[in-house]
């Protein structure tokens, strides 16, 4: 597919500017749209300086807007091809065009044919939901309604011409037991379809593991309808849903139906940072695509972020190598609000400056390993499918290590099960409390570390296979230098230091160590020495309220030999075990001890170090071509608009280079530096938001 995608979105694999106006209006009344103009549409693309735009060929109602012959089209637009329109013009104006299509989410065919509609366990479809969810209809895609949706597919591409497809909601919106989905499980299985959580059950976890295999079989099948009828036609899948909890049934399958990673997002600096890193190393084709609202999300259809915020989101995701979409809603009549178009066009204007200078390779000195497997909550075992939390221990320990990491300015990128073949260019590789394993993954981390790798990991790592079985111990017991033996009861729980060591631990010891609001896991190390804390417990059960020592807390009163942190080496290479989830807690001590115990296993440094705050982060993206590194600081505040930060010093690794120019990019403004030791220094006199710098070499 790769090689197809490059000739056919050479056009626009450039653009970086993009746009995309909701359009999920009913038609009860015939004032609604009764006022789209496609020519003052596509004049406000043009005002946003926009270069690709997603034009709706549905919505999530279902109506279309072309001249369908197999669904409905929206009775405000009386009949015109307003899709046809707004495409021709578009073109004219060199906007490149991705059209919109509403996958799963279609109320016109949920209410057509009530066989296609998802069930849930109790037995309701979507609609006879009484909340917000229940406005939307949501389809089987085991169902009829499959080649509904391919044939509409078809008829798309048969007669228009665009760039690109994307498919929006490609996931379960709940765990359908419709007739469809119980004897295609019946047939593949032989066994009904299960309706009880439970992790530790093969049964279960085949469901689970059929929904996730169904899923990316229907977006390969609308993937493949494209392609076979216009190959030049680039393919992206919804998948913001990468993230999201195992009920959506999501891996890594739908980003390979897709010819680049893309998806919407409403979360800070660290939401958007993690998932551009994700997509980079994900994606098959660059750019990958992030995409978020004008206004403060999806539900708000007036309220405008502020410039600076807009500013700061349109720059973490070209500060990652990713285009940048922003989202806006059309009024039910038809209209949008210039103004947004106007601040938009502003900042890609700005924008537009930079874009020569997207491209090369991310500088990715530690690689956080990402499951897809591992999106549950192991607590959840034996509650209703209806009653999931929704739960994602596994991503909270992985946001918190991207956290610590952006805090202290070490390169880092965001691996999958994709990336195994390229574990050695890490200096360190952290697997963040990974739920669920398989043999591959286990042999390539064993092999990394005993080639030379760092390795850090944390609590249920490799204690799990992907089949839900649960091993006596863990597949990787002989790396970590621990044999599982059982788990805490107590979920308040203590990392106590070990005396040798207490100068790395700061402040705490084993009087005072540090707390972890979740169990540990209970372990016999192989190598006592290898111990640098232990496991320490409060005086009494935490979930017992009848008996403790301190009616607020629960202070450590019990020391045992539990290991809590293993310090080891396998191989040629080192290993950190962690009992419990240290990295994913959201305090300051516990940041700084995780950030030293990283720092303890790259005894060389790392490939650029950086002298600023918090709320600055940094990437660098090395362009050997070029002969050039580019450096991009970000300045990402929690109050904006931001207060500018002055003279960050900044030092690069030489790697034997003869470094001839450092430049402030795109006005080329040159800044003093100098050489010192392994390092080249420069300072960088001011930070508002966002600064690229270029380094040249000979």
């Amino acid at each position: 597919m790769s090689s197809t995608y490059y000739s056919s979105r050479m056009r626009f694999s450039r653009d970086y500017r993009r746009n995309l106006v909701d359009m999920h209006i009913e038609d009860w009344d015939e004032k609604f749209l009764s006022q789209f103009d496609p020519k003052k549409y596509v004049e406000l693309l043009k005002v946003a300086n926009v270069t690709t735009a997603m034009i709706y060929a549905n919505s999530h109602v279902g109506y279309c807007y072309w001249p369908t012959k197999i669904g409905h089209m929206h009775g405000g637009i009386k009949g015109r091809d307003i899709l046809g329109e707004v495409i021709e013009l578009c073109h004219k104006e060199g906007i490149n065009v991705v059209i919109y299509y509403s996958l799963i989410y279609n109320n016109w065919a949920y209410e057509k044919e009530p066989s296609w509609r998802i069930v849930l366990a109790d037995g309701k479809t979507s609609r006879e939901v009484q909340d917000r969810s229940g406005r939307y209809g949501v389809c089987c895609p085991n169902s009829g309604y499959r080649e509904f949706a391919l044939s509409q597919i078809d008829e798309l591409c048969s007669n228009y011409n665009f760039e690109g497809i994307f498919f929006d909601m490609t996931f379960w919106p709940g765990v359908c037991y419709c007739k469809s989905c119980q004897e295609r499980f019946f047939k593949e299985t032989g066994e009904e379809l299960p309706k009880v959580i439970n992790w530790e059950d093969p049964g279960w976890v085949r469901f689970q593991r059929k929904r996730e295999e169904w899923l990316s079989e229907f977006a390969h099948l609308a993937t493949n309808k494209v392609k076979s009828i216009n190959p030049n036609i680039s393919v992206e899948h919804q998948f913001s849903t990468c993230v999201a909890a195992w009920s959506l049934g999501v891996t890594s399958e739908i980003s390979e139906a897709s010819d680049y990673c893309g998806g919407d997002f409403y979360g800070g600096l660290l939401q958007e940072s993690f998932i551009c890193k994700l997509y980079y190393n994900l994606t098959d084709n660059q750019p990958f695509e992030f995409m978020t609202s004008r206004c403060i999300n999806l539900r708000d259809h007036t309220t405008t972020k502020s410039k600076e915020l807009l500013e700061a989101q349109v720059y973490s995701a070209l500060s990652n190598g990713g285009a940048f979409l922003f989202i806006d809603a059309i009024d039910p009549i038809g209209t949008l609000n210039k103004k947004v178009y106007e601040t938009m066009g502003n900042i890609y204007n700005t924008v537009r400056t930079y874009e020569e200078y997207i491209d090369g390779k991310l500088c990715q000195d530690i690689g956080i390993y990402f499951s897809f497997e591992s999106k549950f909550d192991p607590k959840d075992n034996g509650r209703d499918v209806l009653e999931s939390t929704h739960k994602q221990p596994h991503l909270d320990s992985a946001l918190g290590v991207a956290k610590s990491l952006i805090s202290n300015h070490i390169p880092f990128g965001i691996i999958t099960k994709k990336n195994l073949n390229e574990l050695s260019r890490y200096k360190v590789i952290i697997l963040p409390n990974i739920l669920m394993m398989d043999e591959e993954e286990v042999t390539a981390f064993r092999e990394y570390v005993a080639s030379g790798g760092k390795l850090y990991a944390s609590y249920y790592t490799s204690l799990f296979d992907k089949n839900g079985n649960k091993r006596e111990d863990f597949m990787l017991a002989d790396v970590f230098g621990v044999s599982y033996t059982g788990e805490t009861q107590e979920d308040v729980t203590y990392i106590a230091p070990c005396r040798e060591v207490l100068e790395s631990f700061g402040d705490v010891s084993s009087q005072y160590p540090f707390t972890l609001f979740s169990s540990q896991i209970k372990t016999n190390p192989l190598k006592k020495e290898e111990v640098i804390a232990t496991i320490s417990l409060p005086y009494t059960n935490p979930s017992d309220p009848t008996r403790f020592a301190s009616i607020h807390s629960d202070p450590p009163g019990i020391s045992t030999e539990y290991p809590a942190i293993v310090r080891r080496r396998f191989g040629k290479g080192e290993v950190v075990w962690v009992a419990g989830p240290l990295e994913g807690v959201d305090f300051d001590p516990h940041r700084e001890l995780f950030i030293k115990l990283i720092k303890s296993l790259v005894r060389e440094g790392f490939s650029f170090e950086v002298d600023a705050p918090k709320s600055v982060e940094v990437t660098m993206f090395h362009q050997e071509e070029a002969g050039r590194y580019i450096v991009n600081f970000l300045n990402f505040q929690h109050e904006l608009p931001n207060i500018p930060i002055f003279n960050i010093r900044f030092g690069i690794k030489t790697r034997d280079k003869i470094f001839s120019k450092v430049v402030i990019l795109p006005e080329e403004v040159p800044l003093n530096f100098e050489v010192r030791g392994d390092y080249l220094e420069v300072e960088v006199p001011k930070l508002d938001t966002y600064l690229m710098l270029g380094i040249y070499y000979r």
